[in-house]
């Protein structure tokens, strides 16, 4: 930021602009920044640092390309690849803020005409609402065409409000323009996706195929573990849209949360089928840690296979601090004098630390739960009274206090999850036998 001041402030002695002029324009924009920083701190002081880095990056050098191209190249400034960066890797209302700020930066160096205000201010909230659509290869051509023609068809009606001469070659130059720009933000993703550690659309459409390596895993070595989290990522995700948090984030952390598993998935009851328990041939201290095993595994695994940072998160955090309680008390039940202590039947942390990680706990639990069910108990209103439970036993044992997640957003994630059994154990009409 002070490099791009620098150059700013040169570019404008170099145009033998007054000093004054220079020193005003130096303090509004001083002002400008300080309300952005602190908009930032007030409703983004969460985002990770890299998406910060990114930001200061992607505005400053856009910003004083803007300022150099746009004097004498309109219809060439790269401002609408900076927007639509922030909206794809960052957030849609922080790339809008963003945007008018950087309008504002550039027109206060360049004092530009009316036109440029009316045409670059509404093009560019209009590509940041619609470019994350973008995430999808098939609507890439889509997007570029819609926001092209939107661009040229503004460009037209505010040369005809402001009663200039419209150029042939100028709605063709702002077509070309806006394609060109869609292009390189789509083709630069890898790019950012590598350098930043950015979660990119193209990556979490990756991770949620049923052909990724260690979903095959899943399927063909712990296939209970598998439907475990498919079940658990249909809760997750429902409850994750019912607080407006991360669907997609969410959704593929609970596909992903139970990987470690793949250690030894014999030693979890959703894989034994009925069979033989292993446990039964070993002490309750050495299952425990079987068990408690599987969430440092999970993360060996996903680091290895290189999830997004944010995944493997998700993965460490989602038995927080939890006590494996049937070993614990199966420990203790034998009149032996010995008395084992919770710590090395509890897991080791983090407890969740985001929405998404609390939303995955609390699925996990309800699911396993309602699965242990026999047949006859598996209704739906034994359902509720099991999530409310799990919901308050979380709640009280600490669990969730290092998430945003708030008392009143409970029910919610509650609701969501009774949606969705309610599709799966709703009373069926019975239909008459032929006889």
């Amino acid at each position: 930021v002070l490099t791009m001041l620098v150059i700013m402030n040169v570019f404008m002695v170099y145009n033998q602009i007054d000093i004054g002029s220079i020193i005003g324009r130096n303090l509004i924009i001083l002002c400008l920044l300080s309300i952005y920083g602190y908009y930032i701190f007030l409703f983004y002081k969460e985002i990770p640092f890299n998406q910060k880095l990114f930001l200061v990056l992607i505005t400053s050098s856009l910003w004083t390309a803007s300022i150099f191209i746009g004097e004498n190249a309109f219809f060439y400034m790269p401002i609408l690849v900076g927007v639509m960066l922030i909206s794809i890797n960052i957030d849609q209302q922080l790339a809008i803020i963003t945007h008018i700020l950087g309008i504002a930066f550039i027109g206060i160096i360049l004092t530009l005409p009316m036109i440029f205000y009316l045409f670059y201010l509404p093009v560019g909230v209009f590509s940041a609402l619609v470019i994350v659509e973008a995430k999808e290869r098939k609507k890439i051509i889509y997007v570029a065409g819609l926001t092209s023609m939107f661009g040229v068809l503004f460009y037209i009606l505010i040369v005809f409000m402001l009663g200039l001469e419209l150029s042939v070659i100028e709605p063709l130059l702002i077509f070309a323009n806006i394609v060109l720009t869609i292009i390189i933000v789509i083709g630069s993703m890898p790019l950012w996706e590598a350098i930043f550690q950015f979660v990119t659309p193209s990556k979490l459409l990756e991770l949620i195929s049923e052909d990724h390596t260690l979903l095959q895993r899943l399927m063909e070595e712990a296939p209970g573990t598998y439907h475990h989290s498919k079940m658990v990522s249909n809760l997750a995700q429902r409850a994750a849209k019912a607080v407006g948090c991360d669907v997609m984030m969410t959704r593929i952390g609970a596909l992903y949360h139970d990987v470690g598993k793949l250690k030894e998935p014999e030693y979890f009851i959703e894989n034994q089928n009925g069979g033989p328990n292993p446990h039964d041939q070993i002490a309750a201290e050495s299952s425990a840690q079987i068990i408690i095993e599987h969430v440092a595994f999970g993360v060996k695994l996903a680091k290895e296979h290189k999830l997004p940072k944010g995944i493997v998160e998700l993965i460490s955090e989602h038995h927080g601090t939890s006590l494996v309680g049937y070993f614990y008390h199966k420990a203790n039940q034998y009149d032996d004098g010995i008395v084992y202590g919770e710590a090395a039947f509890r897991y080791p942390g983090p407890k969740p630390s985001t929405k998404e990680a609390a939303i995955i706990m609390l699925a996990d639990c309800v699911e396993a739960y309602v699965r242990s069910l026999d047949e006859e108990d598996r209704h739906l209103e034994r359902i509720k009274e099991i999530i409310k439970e799990i919901s308050n036993q979380k709640f009280m044992e600490a669990q969730l206090d290092a998430s945003p997640l708030k008392m009143k957003e409970l029910p919610l994630i509650a609701e969501a999850f009774i949606q969705v059994y309610n599709g799966m154990y709703h009373e069926r009409v019975k239909y008459p036998t032929n006889r």
